[in-house]
């Protein structure tokens, strides 16, 4: 019997030290990488976004001119529309059916893309990225 309290002992002692030493490893950790700071999220195009969403959200034209609706509402000038790519014959290089059917707008002095495709509930979807060297966002590769 002593026998058997000496190995449960041992057990919990060992046990707890284990869950000691990684309590240590855990605040040594030294980070090996960080986080990709995301250019869309430091710059003010997240605000722009909202604008648009809220735009498309009143939104009651047809399909068609729902690019030229958000041009006007941002003035002319500030947005406009993406350009035709050779490889698709669309304003997007993707050939993914998610995209077919987008318009795009783009705002070159923040680098800001948008697309706008009508969803199959009848509301709008947004998609949108900051433009780095690219004339077209990183998900529109074709893979």
């Amino acid at each position: 019997m002593n026998f058997l309290y000496i190995v449960l002992g041992l057990t919990m002692i060992s046990g707890i030290s284990a869950m000691m030493k990684i309590g240590n490893n855990i605040n040594n950790l030294m980070l090996l990488s960080t986080f990709k700071e995301s250019d869309y999220i430091q710059s003010d195009l997240p605000t722009y976004d909202r604008k648009i969403m809220a735009f498309l959200d009143n939104y009651t034209g047809a399909d068609i001119d729902v690019c030229s609706f958000i041009k006007e509402k941002f003035s002319d000038t500030l947005y406009e529309n993406g350009e035709i790519f050779l490889s698709s014959g669309k304003q997007t290089p993707s050939s993914n059916s998610l995209f077919l059917g987008s318009c795009v707008l783009v705002n070159k002095d923040i680098n800001h893309r948008v697309i706008i495709k009508k969803n199959n509930v009848g509301t709008y979807n947004l998609f949108s990225c900051y433009l780095k060297d690219e004339t077209f966002c990183p998900y529109e590769v074709n893979k």
